[in-house]
């Protein structure tokens, strides 16, 4: 029966390079964990082929400090570096704490010397998302209003993540407010540029950890996810990561600007380069650890993805909810994933989702039920970027004001537009209640589709189009309902890298309305931009969600056109 570390043993070597055991040809010994740094370092400077520390996955840099090839100050030491080089023009790394960090990770190699190894994260460097608290700084969300805000402990996932053994380098750039699919912008950090094009955005809300990740400034991330915000930016910049089922993972000390807004909540998620380090880190934080910190989290042990067969395992697939059409190059990518995952033994069926309009509406219906009080006392009186004006200012509008213009726009054939502006708005108690009951009907009733279909998991878009430039997406939020469809139902999701837009994949055919116009700009010039696919699984079942993930990429990563990371970010 195949596995998936058998259909992903491709892929575990993220750069090629090797790192083992090598000889000091001046003493013939071997290195090892006790070795010096500055004598593996020396050792290292007389390979045939230097290897960038940058380049490499988090199971090689476990793998090389293991076999005492490299220490955790050195890949802190190139990290830095590479930041230097890419820093402020990326603007992904926003709150860098490389002194600590490097006073950290000397610590961590002395204890590993000594042979006390914390845990599977020993020595390694990792990034968080800039709302996601680490002790002693800030997190703002992009606002001036937290710019005094302190936190005074580590969130739960990331003082297991210290434990265990990681060295925190530093926390990456978000929108403001979190509530932005496209853009990663505000101002108190400035804008994170997509490293495939300086002129594309990296997606949001955690587009500075994809960033980061995609340039080879960090090897493992921690983001969060309300809507896409894990699986869009990693959708964008050719990397991986994942969005558990709600409570898998602690969210204690995750921070939100529309905090008391439970219909619909946000998650604390892993993201890596690749589906099998997302899967690595994914592991090594395990939640029955984190359930002592939080009531929460149920204190169970998530299988591993090896447990999962692909050989007979059913997957549904569908390339077009038939409300919001991907770009020709999406399209192609849920294909090619199709395609890899027939090849490793499953068993693929055409599979549609339960009421993509109405899920897609239910989200904005939710999220903006207290009028916009709640994120407008949280701005203290800051404007809103420009990506956000849109919505913000329609959603402020009166009743009224808003109904007449709802009504104009489906007059002019803007039904979608239209029917959104119908949705959002203030609402009352029982009409809150009224739609979290609907949620959970329409959950139910994705779960039965699945059943009807015996699915253990879907493959489908990630986003319909790939990044777009700079501003281009204030006015396509609706459009992103392919994420945060599985946000409101509460079924786990990754994405994962699959392949890039080709010179014909730059053109869109038929325009109805204002989404698909904005969608052919979006489109138009994308060539060679990464395209992932999104992986979903059934609630608690992330295990299944990552052995598919891991089996698409190691297909992938054989095609031409595969989008690799890390890259130098290109003009």
């Amino acid at each position: 029966m195949d596995s998936a570390s058998d259909l992903a043993s491709d892929s575990v070597s993220d750069s090629g390079a090797s790192f083992d055991s090598v000889s000091n040809s001046d003493s013939g010994s071997t290195l090892n964990a006790a070795t010096p740094v500055t004598t593996r370092r020396r050792v290292r400077a007389t390979l045939p082929r230097v290897v960038e520390l940058h380049t490499l996955g988090a199971r090689e840099l476990v793998a090389g400090m293991q076999r005492g090839e490299l220490g955790s100050r050195e890949l802190v030491e190139a990290l830095q570096a590479r930041a230097r080089r890419l820093e402020p023009a990326l603007g992904a790394l926003v709150v860098p704490r490389w002194e600590q960090a490097l006073e950290e990770a000397r610590e961590r190699d002395e204890e590993r010397a000594r042979g006390q190894l914390r845990g599977p994260l020993h020595g390694l460097p990792l990034t968080i998302k800039e709302s996601i608290d680490l002790e002693g700084t800030a997190s703002t969300l992009g606002m001036r209003a937290r710019l005094g805000h302190r936190a005074d402990r580590d969130a739960v996932v990331v003082a297991l993540a210290r434990r265990l053994g990681a060295v925190v380098i530093g926390k990456t750039n978000v929108p403001q407010t979190l509530l932005s699919g496209m853009d990663t912008d505000n101002r108190v950090y400035g804008r994170t540029v997509n490293p495939w094009n300086r002129e594309r955005v990296p997606g949001g809300s955690s587009g500075g950890e994809a960033a980061a990740l995609a340039s080879g400034i960090s090897a493992l991330g921690i983001g969060t996810d309300i809507g896409g915000s894990i699986r869009l930016p990693a959708c964008f910049c050719g990397v991986a990561g994942l969005r558990p089922t709600v409570h898998r993972w602690s969210n204690v000390g995750s921070r939100t600007a529309i905090a008391g807004q439970e219909t619909i909540r946000s998650q604390i998620g892993p993201m890596a380069r690749s589906a099998a380090d997302v899967a690595f880190l994914f592991a090594a934080l395990d939640p029955r650890a984190q359930a002592e910190h939080d009531p929460a989290v149920a204190p169970l042990a998530v299988p591993e993805p090896d447990s999962v067969s692909l050989r007979g395992l059913r997957v549904g697939f569908y390339d077009d909810d038939g409300f919001v059409t991907p770009a020709a190059s999406v399209r192609r990518a849920v294909g090619e994933a199709v395609e890899a995952l027939r090849d490793a033994g499953a068993e693929l069926v055409p599979l549609q989702p339960v009421a993509p309009d109405e899920v897609a509406l239910l989200m904005f219906a939710v999220l903006t039920a207290d009028g916009q009080r709640t994120l407008a006392r949280a701005l203290d009186g800051e404007d809103v970027i420009e990506p956000l004006r849109t919505t913000w200012r329609v959603g402020r509008m009166p009743p009224a004001a808003r109904a007449l213009l709802a009504s104009v726009l489906r007059a002019r054939g803007e039904s979608r537009v239209g029917r959104l502006l119908e949705v959002i708005g203030r609402k009352g108690v029982d009409e809150l209640w009224a739609l979290t009951a609907r949620r959970n009907e329409l959950q139910l009733r994705e779960l039965e589709s699945w059943r009807r279909a015996q699915v253990e998991a879907v493959v489908c878009p990630a986003a319909p189009v790939p990044a777009a430039r700079h501003g281009e997406g204030r006015d396509f939020a609706l459009a992103l309902e392919y994420t945060f469809r599985y946000n409101v139902l509460n079924f786990p999701a990754g994405v994962v890298p699959v392949t890039r837009v080709r010179a014909d994949e730059t053109r869109r055919g038929v325009c109805v309305d204002r989404l698909d116009r904005r969608a052919a700009a979006i489109e138009d010039g994308s060539e060679g931009l990464p395209i992932g696919v999104q992986v979903v699984g059934k609630p608690w079942r992330e295990h299944v969600v990552l052995a598919v993930m891991m089996a698409i990429e190691a297909r992938a990563r054989r095609a031409i056109g595969f989008p690799w990371t890390p890259i130098d970010p290109m003009p």
